[in-house]
């Protein structure tokens, strides 16, 4: 008997576990793609090489992709925070100053904010959970879905 139709976007009930490709287990292979995120560009490089090298774990293979997908979401809003943070500070010098504190502030937040997706993405993924997070969840799902 078939097994039953799964509707797009829905996760598998079951969580596959044992050892991948890359020799650790799947979910502690998960877990370290969002861990090493922390560390620059550390993160981007690990989740990329998990994601090339494993062919056949579903689970390692989306919270690699999902991994990847953060590490650029966080690289675009620091590069735009940046850019931001120039054009707004020319000019006036007493203003320019309470523009940079502002936005040192704003990026302090998004930061925390990004930081808890972060680390509630490694949690899950350590459960051998198919966690999306908001928006890149599901395009992870539909890259390792092909």
């Amino acid at each position: 008997m078939a097994t039953p139709y799964e509707p797009p976007g829905a996760l598998p009930t079951d969580a596959p576990g044992g050892k991948t490709s890359v020799g650790l287990d799947a979910n502690l292979a998960s877990m370290i793609c969002y861990l090493t995120m922390i560390c620059c560009g550390l993160g981007i490089i690990i989740s990329l090489v998990f994601f090339i090298m494993e062919k056949t774990n579903r689970l390692l293979r989306f919270h690699a992709m999902q991994a990847l997908l953060f590490g650029g979401v966080w690289i675009v809003i620091g590069v735009a925070i940046r850019i931001l943070s120039m054009i707004l500070s020319i000019g006036d010098l007493d203003m320019g100053l309470f523009i940079f504190w502002g936005l040192i502030l704003v990026r302090i937040l998004i930061a925390l904010f990004l930081l808890i997706f972060l680390i509630l993405a490694a949690i899950k993924a350590y459960q051998g959970q198919y966690y999306k997070l908001p928006i890149l969840g599901d395009i992870a799902w539909n890259i390792v879905n092909k």
